[in-house]
């Protein structure tokens, strides 16, 4: 490639994508951030929400560099969907080429260096990956509400769903009720059910901060719901761990909580992220520059 190509990394989800650009040397020229990325739930807003922030990264760089001198390297929600992934690429893009994987794959590139290991994220959502003999194995990662659990809005809604109950007096006015119906004001169930009739996941995931004060007091249905998300995530991590040489590296604000509940043979895994998914998705797409895929 010649010296006037770039490259441009983008981790992209359900509230933003980042972006990172940098020469074909990996020297980081400019990073920005603009809106979501998720291209299963709007393919159009993930695509402005790309050009806005490769536009900034551009700018913050003062140089004149073309889109033609791009090679735009995007791990994105949503692109672990074949269909999503190839209609996307498939859109009529400005740059020298395009490279879409999904921001799972991205992560756990960055995260071990384009070595093999697996990675857990649980923030807003949930998901694994293990990377091995070249090729990624997912698990989870079927989206909110049918997937995702131990998640942010996993756990969201299951509070909801205990206060609601609490309301039809099936369930004990408690602490938990209190702290849900608080994050409403609510005092009727309608008010909650009006308010969730528009949520998304990233809703959901709001009223966690509600239920940390009561895990760490240990409220006894609290703790259970954690406990319930932690026997997810130990089996995601029992099964993404193939063999023993494997690390593990945890992404995701959740993680922290949940990682000291997983079992001591899990915990002795776990390292650091090496790198963050941005720089994942550009080493992959060096990868399949190399194996001439692109």
């Amino acid at each position: 490639m010649s010296k006037e190509t770039y490259f441009i990394g983008i981790d992209g989800g359900g509230s933003r994508c980042r972006v990172r650009l940098e020469d074909q040397d990996g020297n980081l020229l400019a990073t920005a951030q603009s809106g979501p990325a998720n291209i299963m739930r709007n393919a159009d807003v993930a695509e402005a929400s790309i050009f806005d922030a490769v536009n900034q990264a551009i700018e913050a760089t003062g140089q004149a560099i073309a889109p033609e001198q791009i090679v735009l390297c995007a791990g994105l929600a949503g692109a672990n969907i074949n269909s999503a992934q190839q209609a996307f690429v498939s859109r009529d893009w400005p740059f020298k080429a395009v490279y879409v994987v999904s921001d799972l794959h991205a992560a756990c590139a960055g995260a071990h260096a384009g070595k093999e290991g697996a990675v857990i994220v649980c923030g807003t959502g949930s998901s694994a990956t293990q990377y091995i003999n070249g090729k990624f194995t997912d698990f989870g990662g079927h989206g909110f509400p049918i997937g995702d659990k131990a998640s942010g809005a996993w756990l969201g809604l299951q509070a909801v769903k205990y206060a609601l109950l609490g309301y039809d007096n099936l369930a004990p006015k408690d602490a938990l009720f209190e702290a849900v119906s608080a994050h409403f004001n609510a005092t009727h169930s309608q008010h909650i059910v009006q308010a969730c009739a528009d949520f998304n996941s990233n809703d959901y995931a709001a009223i966690v901060p509600a239920l940390l004060p009561l895990y760490k007091s240990k409220n006894a249905i609290v703790v259970d719901l954690f406990n319930d998300g932690h026997q997810y995530l130990q089996a995601l991590a029992d099964s993404a761990l193939c063999h023993q040489d494997m690390n593990l590296c945890l992404i995701g604000g959740l993680t922290e909580l949940y990682a000291p509940l997983l079992s001591r043979a899990v915990q002795a895994r776990i390292k650091p992220c090496a790198l963050i998914p941005e720089q994942g998705a550009i080493l992959l797409a060096k990868q399949a520059i190399k194996a001439g895929e692109m």
